[in-house]
């Protein structure tokens, strides 16, 4: 059993679909937001800057809502939202 090996599936990009924003943008940037961890919550007692990758929608400059429901707590305002049609 030491030797056995595990197969990766082999992914065919062909077979997988697009992904948009909800504003239809399909080309993305990649960003960065940043969050604060007090002192007091910190392993060295000292305050700390934890960066997080974000992607961000070309056409809206927001970041899609498909990717920031996988982040807690980004803004809602900085949220790409499909647009209600009533």
């Amino acid at each position: 059993m030491q030797n056995e090996q595990f197969q990766t599936p082999q992914l065919d990009m062909n077979q997988l679909p697009w992904v948009s924003c909800s504003c239809g943008g399909m080309i993305f940037d990649s960003g960065v937001m940043v969050k604060r961890l007090s002192p007091l919550m910190s392993p060295t007692a000292k305050e700390e800057i934890l960066p997080a990758e974000v992607i961000i929608c070309r056409s809206c400059g927001k970041i899609p809502d498909f990717y920031a429901t996988k982040i807690k707590s980004i803004p809602e305002e900085l949220i790409s939202k499909t647009p209600n049609n009533g």
